[in-house]
């Protein structure tokens, strides 16, 4: 062969050599701009510290700069080759799931430090399922009952609602929720317009529980209002990460989405966080605490002054009503709420595959009331939302009722924020973001969550949970929702000292156990306290008399539904709200 010849079979040799790698070329190019796009999603995110985000950047850039040198000029062999390109191929795998991470948590936190666009306020006119009125068309010369003196506004869209149909009917006003559903039973009228916000309350007492299957719904008007921040403004600390603040947890007792309309706040507790020495109190209201409700002046969430209701009502007025309720109950200022429901609990703990619940003696449960399934026996359990949802439910199995579902309360509230801190998160990052961005809403800005996260990375406090609980002694007092007497607890002034100087003590930077409990009511629950459900889930299947214990014993005329004590009383009420109120 000639020297022309062999010259030109090594230049073919050298241009198919420049041809070669096609993969790593690739593999270089996709991982830069992962990596770029990576940095921007850090810094778009502004969770991070500036400084963590220069660290990373700086890494991830020699790192990468090192593989490309090694894959692309160095690497000479098969299995030096395969070696590198494996670990690009991982490391361009990390980068595009970083990304993902990150535009997920941007995704959702913008999504929850975002109030809901709307709410729903939904009215409907309801008739007996016997009635021949099949739809709105059928209420042409009927009579139809309203409360325009309870609820004016929702019961006058309605009623323009019919109007601009050309529907032609007569109206018959009551006083009161218990007066509208007597003349409904009594077939004093055609039908009823009945604000869905009350529909709860009916299942509360024993004459109309079975309201839900005695009626039936024909036409419903749903208004949408716009919420903006001034609806539901916040009480900002000047420095979210070195100011102590007060934060409401408000859970309503319901399922789906938090915007479809104010329910019941059937959990309150307050988190008294101080970032400088990382402790947090957890303070727990009773559901049935009897308060001055303090609601909005006007609108659809009004009362009228001097109000008196248990805490649980305050939810139909809106989480607002429920702080401003607590502040006055308390004498305290809450800064900032978060409202979560029953959906909220049994998402987020499934997404986290579950919680870790240590139950004490005092604290198992045979059967959970809530649902019916098995319980908890004292020792560690793995349980997923829907247990840990019944737990915190609990009340039946135990003496001291309530009191107990408090701490079963502040135990699953522990139990899923350890599990949010724990390296499992990593695994479930994904359907934790999208379990949290439909779990609550709340008042806290976009601003604030994003110093707060920064915060905790840069100082990764080891924060020390301390927790109280206000107990009160049963009674029955008028309770202004439900226009009827009802059993609430009483609130006991010393307890509400003790927890308004164990909050001051955290805000001030001490330990909320410096404040001494003088009230003589145990935190803890006794070994003894467990009682079950069994027995009672054998006289509900054996179709006897339901006799349902609470912690307080209650003689007739008192009786129970859905967690709430009645008695038809026989003096007049002691407060009368049936007076004209424009609300």
């Amino acid at each position: 062969m000639s020297k022309k010849d062999v010259k030109l079979s090594q230049n073919v040799k050298k241009k198919k050599k420049k041809n070669k790698r096609p993969i790593s070329k690739f593999l270089t190019v996709f991982m830069f701009i992962a990596l770029g796009a990576f940095i921007f999603q850090m810094i778009r995110l502004n969770l991070l510290p500036f400084k963590l985000i220069i660290l990373v950047s700086l890494v991830f850039v020699l790192l990468a700069l090192i593989l490309v040198i090694l894959m692309n000029f160095k690497a000479k062999k098969f299995f030096s080759r395969f070696l590198f390109g494996l670990i690009s191929l991982c490391m361009c795998i990390g980068l595009a799931y970083g990304n993902y991470f990150l535009f997920k948590t941007k995704d959702t936190f913008d999504v929850v430090t975002s109030l809901a666009d709307s709410k729903a306020t939904t009215t409907s006119i309801v008739v007996k399922k016997t009635s021949s009125i099949k739809n709105e068309n059928n209420l042409k010369k009927k009579t139809i009952g309203t409360m325009l003196s309870v609820d004016k506004k929702a019961t006058q869209r309605m009623l323009d609602s019919l109007d601009k149909k050309k529907i032609s009917y007569k109206t018959k006003d009551y006083d009161s929720l218990d007066e509208l559903m007597t003349a409904f039973y009594d077939d004093k009228v055609d039908a009823i317009c009945l604000n869905e916000k009350y529909r709860d309350i009916l299942h509360e007492s024993e004459a109309y529980f079975s309201f839900q299957t005695d009626s039936k719904t024909i036409y419903q008007n749903i208004e949408y209002t716009k919420v903006d921040k001034t609806d539901n403004p916040s009480d900002p600390v000047k420095n979210i990460t070195k100011d102590a603040f007060t934060i409401l947890v408000s859970g309503n007792d319901s399922y789906g989405s938090l915007q479809d309309s104010n329910t019941r706040s059937d959990a309150n507790m307050l988190l008294t966080v101080n970032p400088k020495t990382g402790r947090i109190l957890m303070t727990s209201i009773p559901r049935d605490y009897y308060v001055d409700l303090v609601c909005d002046e006007t609108g659809d969430n009004a009362c009228p002054e001097g109000s008196k209701d248990k805490l649980t009502h305050s939810g139909l007025m809106g989480v607002k009503c429920t702080e401003r309720t607590i502040e006055k109950a308390l004498g305290i200022k809450i800064n900032y709420n978060i409202r979560i429901n029953f959906s909220s609990v049994v998402n987020l703990v499934d997404a986290l595959d579950g919680i870790d619940l240590d139950i004490q003696k005092g604290e198992e449960v045979d059967i959970l009331y809530a649902n019916g399934q098995p319980g908890l026996s004292v020792g560690q359990h793995h349980v997923d939302g829907e247990t840990a949802l019944a737990f915190a439910r609990e009340r039946h199995a135990y003496l001291d009722g309530d009191n107990q579902r408090v701490r079963n309360q502040q135990k699953v509230f522990k139990a899923i924020f350890k599990r949010i801190v724990s390296p499992k998160m990593i695994t479930n990052y994904g359907k934790f973001m999208d379990a949290l961005a439909v779990a609550f809403d709340t008042n806290l800005s976009n601003d604030e969550i994003s110093d707060f996260i920064k915060y905790e990375l840069n100082n990764m406090p080891d924060w020390k949970f301390e927790s109280y609980s206000l107990v009160g002694d049963s009674d029955s007092r008028f309770c202004y929702a439900s226009s009827s007497y009802a059993s609430v607890i009483i609130q006991n002034e010393e307890m509400n000292d003790i927890a308004r100087r164990k909050i001051q003590a955290i805000l001030d930077g001490k330990k909320a156990s410096s404040v001494k409990d003088t009230s003589g009511f145990s935190q803890k629950p006794s070994e003894d306290n467990s009682v079950g459900n069994a027995q009672e889930f054998a006289e509900m299947n054996n179709n006897s008399e339901e006799t349902d214990e609470d912690y307080y014993t209650y003689e007739e005329p008192y009786y129970e539904e859905n967690d709430e004590y009645y008695y038809q009383p026989e003096e007049p009420a002691e407060y009368d709200y049936s007076e004209d109120y424009a609300g």
